[in-house]
């Protein structure tokens, strides 16, 4: 499979404070600069498997938590419950993708994958993670909430604290986005891990979510 990090159409990336916005998978690198704990490449799926993803979160129940050599990637077997269609091929190639993306951006052979569909807010408080860079991408239902570093309040983030500065706004991620997001342990960014946490979900509403990780 020939890698999409190395896209030979690119489109400029746009700076926002701490993050940074791409239209291309090969700009993902982007997370590498100093400053920027959050790299969002904003795109859209098929028309046919928006729906389809929508039919999926409110019928099935995912719960896939796995770890996974990159080199043998392949979530087919975790998806074996939802009917054989065209759809579902097709999202086992689109995760297969993300796995890869992953991978390639950060030299990774073995990837701590989840992908879930939630009821209710799996991290309702925001908070930042305590890994390199985590991988975020929402395929049905509302998709992550965060809060620009400039409207942070870093002395807040806890169980009881408020985190968001007077005339601070929480932002949101679009469905579909594929988002990574520098938690502390990222070498020299303690202290500036992407705030953020899961969206609210009123009674009755799911969501679809994937996250990536690399582990040892």
């Amino acid at each position: 499979m020939e890698t999409v990090l190395h896209s030979s159409v690119r489109e400029p990336a746009v700076w926002q404070g701490s993050h940074v916005l791409v239209r291309q998978p090969a700009e993902l690198t982007e997370i590498y600069r100093q400053g920027v704990n959050l790299c969002v490449w904003r795109r859209s799926l098929s028309p046919a498997l928006g729906p389809w993803l929508e039919e999926v979160c409110s019928r099935y129940t995912l719960h896939v938590v796995e770890r996974v050599d990159v080199k043998r990637a392949d979530l087919r077997s975790a998806l074996a419950e939802l009917p054989d269609t065209q759809e579902r091929e097709a999202w086992s190639e689109e995760l297969h993708l993300l796995l890869q993306v992953y991978a390639d951006l950060f030299e990774a052979r073995w990837l701590g994958v989840r992908l879930t569909t939630l009821d209710q807010e799996m991290c309702p408080r925001f908070h930042v993670d305590r890994v390199g860079v985590r991988l975020l991408c929402t395929y049905a239902g509302p998709a992550t909430e965060w809060v620009e570093n400039a409207d942070v309040v870093r002395s807040g983030l806890g169980p009881k604290g408020e985190v968001l500065r007077l005339g601070g706004r929480v932002q949101r991620l679009e469905r579909f986005d594929v988002a990574l997001l520098k938690g502390e342990a990222w070498p020299k960014n303690a202290g500036n891990g992407a705030v953020h946490r899961s969206p609210r979900l009123p009674p009755g509403q799911r969501r679809i979510m994937l996250s990536i990780d690399a582990v040892d």
